[in-house]
């Protein structure tokens, strides 16, 4: 193979329960639990039961169960469907770098090969936390998206190792995984560019059942291609066109104990991260300013920001879907200047004339100073201009459930709650919490079982 994938197979076999420092096995609990959460907020919604039916259809005897449902399907089937309900709403957690990733969406892959296997929870927890430690460091060694391809081709690479970790392969094994799922799998930023579809939820997903998938053909003696990361036509160069830095695989290489997930940031709100600091300073903005009184309102951001989710794409401006309207900054920011706390419900009114009309007194500028604190903070200026020559100004630099402006237990537990209770009874609830919370005394099995709707 080469240097990168024999370093992640390595670092893979590595890592045990017992070298998991307690502060990350707590925050992987957190992830579960914010993952289900959202997952469960999009239980009912079209895509999802769209895929669920699909994957209905390819019943097996020996396989994993969708969360939800008792459905067994095979594991990459599972993991579909799984990873779809988290990413769907855009409300599961975010790092960014010079690369932006939702690292929780490969939990969907972990959950579906831990139940195959019929893994405990400390299995599932160290998985994790090799994921996560791949897939965000890859985020600091490069960039996809200023080069047409999508993020979650770095996703691919945790879930690979998640994957692996969990069935149990070898360093040998585990590179041919990397290597089946790297070279084949290209994503294409096109998914997040101008109208977005309802393939804007399942990319993630798929990456990572392609990883699931790559890593069981593996289990079975299957050979990848050759040097899959560092050769003549493979990923750092078709990707990344050699601009990588490899010092970043340093921790890596060393052998250190994953702590990288706690580097990553829990959503307050169902919308692009990006926009996660708009919303509040709006927010705040909202409490000061009557919303007839507004002449003008300017939004000052940084480059990712007004590149992903600006004012470049016509479509941003003036949204038809739930996935282009989470995914612009005006019609987020508008919205809430209207309604207050952006909440799920919300997308269903997506057309509301009072948001549109707000949106049309927008200007929206890339301000140089604030893009240099980025992505160490995420800073965003909303200026308010009124009729009677009034200027009210917010400045937010990190939003809630950022590890500078962290999300206590208590608010997670509230978040969780809040998402599945249309879904939930009150009693499961409550155990699920309880199980998840004290994850290493339960099998994965145990688990699903309980979150079967």
């Amino acid at each position: 193979m080469d240097r990168v994938t024999k370093t992640l197979a390595e670092y893979a076999q590595s890592i045990d329960f017992s070298r998991v420092p307690p502060e990350t096995r707590h925050e992987v609990k957190r992830r579960i639990i914010d993952s289900l959460a959202v997952a469960f907020a999009a239980y009912t919604a079209e895509p999802v039961a769209i895929a669920r039916r699909a994957a209905s259809k390819f019943p097996t005897a020996k396989g994993a169960r969708i969360v939800g449902t008792r459905y067994q399907v095979t594991p990459d089937w599972a993991t579909f469907v799984n990873g779809l309900m988290i990413r769907y709403h855009d409300f599961n957690d975010t790092y960014l770098s010079k690369e932006p990733l939702h690292p929780s969406d490969l939990i969907g892959a972990a959950l579906a090969v831990g139940d195959y296997v019929g893994a405990r929870g400390t299995d599932l927890i160290t998985a994790i936390a090799i994921g996560y430690e791949a897939s965000v460091t890859f985020c600091d060694g490069g960039t996809l998206r200023k080069r047409g391809w999508d993020h979650v081709n770095f996703l691919g690479i945790g879930s690979a190792l998640a994957a692996a970790k969990l069935l149990g392969l070898d360093t040998t094994k585990t590179q041919h995984a990397l290597a089946i799922y790297a070279v084949p799998h290209a994503a294409m930023r096109q998914t997040r560019v101008g109208e977005l579809s309802m393939w804007k939820g399942a990319a993630a997903a798929n990456s990572s059942r392609n990883a699931v998938f790559a890593a069981l053909l593996a289990q079975e003696g299957f050979t990848g291609p050759y040097k899959p990361f560092e050769g003549e036509m493979a990923f750092f160069k078709q990707l990344l066109q050699g601009d990588f830095d490899f010092s970043v695989l340093k921790p890596l290489e060393e052998g250190r104990p994953p702590r990288r997930i706690l580097d990553t940031y829990i959503k307050p709100y169902p919308v692009e991260y990006h926009a996660q600091t708009a919303v509040e300073a709006a927010l705040r903005l909202r409490e000061r300013v009557r919303l007839e009184e507004i002449e003008k309102i300017r939004i000052d951001t940084y480059e990712a920001a007004y590149t992903i989710i600006g004012p470049k794409d016509p479509e941003k401006w003036d949204p038809h879907t739930r996935e282009t309207a989470d995914h612009s900054l005006m019609w987020v920011t508008a919205a809430a200047l209207v309604w207050g706390p952006i909440k799920i419900e919300h997308y269903k009114d997506i057309r509301n004339p009072a948001v549109l009309s707000l949106m049309k007194k927008m200007e929206v500028n890339l301000d140089p100073e604030l893009d240099k604190l980025y992505p160490q903070a995420f800073p965003t200026v909303i200026t308010i201009y009124t009729r009677g020559g009034a200027k009210y100004t917010e400045r937010v630099d990190y939003a809630k459930g950022h590890p500078k402006n962290p999300m206590t237990d208590a608010e997670l537990e509230e978040k969780f709650n809040t998402l599945t209770r249309d879904v939930l009874p009150e009693d499961a609830r409550k155990r699920i919490l309880q199980m998840l919370w004290r994850l290493e005394n339960y099998d994965i099995s145990d688990l699903v079982e309980a979150l079967a709707v």
